[in-house]
């Protein structure tokens, strides 16, 4: 759920904060290599209802360094 209400009241830094989420993840795609750990079975996307829904098996990722930048 996100806190920034609708309507005439809706938040002005809805769509701010919005595009602050979207370039932080592609940054974060671009800048590393991510894969499964290895004590993880293989990814499995089933999923379960709490307050929202998250995936079953949490995820653990592996993650290295790609690009170095200012070298």
């Amino acid at each position: 759920m996100i806190p920034f209400g609708a309507g005439r009241r809706i938040c002005p830094g809805l769509a701010l904060g919005t595009m602050h989420i979207a370039l932080l993840v592609a940054r974060m795609v671009q800048a590393f290599e991510w894969w499964n750990h290895p004590s993880q079975p293989p990814l499995d996307f089933k999923d379960k209802f709490e307050f929202t829904i998250v995936m079953k098996t949490p995820l653990l990722a592996m993650v290295k360094p790609k690009v170095w930048y200012g070298k």
